[in-house]
């Protein structure tokens, strides 16, 4: 149930439940997770030198993404 049919239905403020904490699709956060942990390494490989964290993290999203 949705909070603002919780809300319509108890006439008050409802909370969002426990379902509804996180508004990302299912696997999104896994994905997340491994495109940082990739790019981590990438960083650490090149001794974590400034300047290029984006770069890092762009090739990593893109190795996870071809790899499907």
């Amino acid at each position: 149930m949705k909070a603002t049919e919780a809300k319509s239905k108890i006439g008050g403020s409802a909370a969002p439940s426990v379902t509804e904490k996180s508004e990302t699709p299912n696997g999104a956060e896994d994905r997340i997770q491994c495109i940082a942990t990739a790019a981590y390494y990438k960083a650490e490989a090149r001794g974590f030198t400034s300047g290029q964290e984006l770069n890092d993290w762009l090739e990593a999203e893109a190795e996870f993404e071809n790899r499907k």
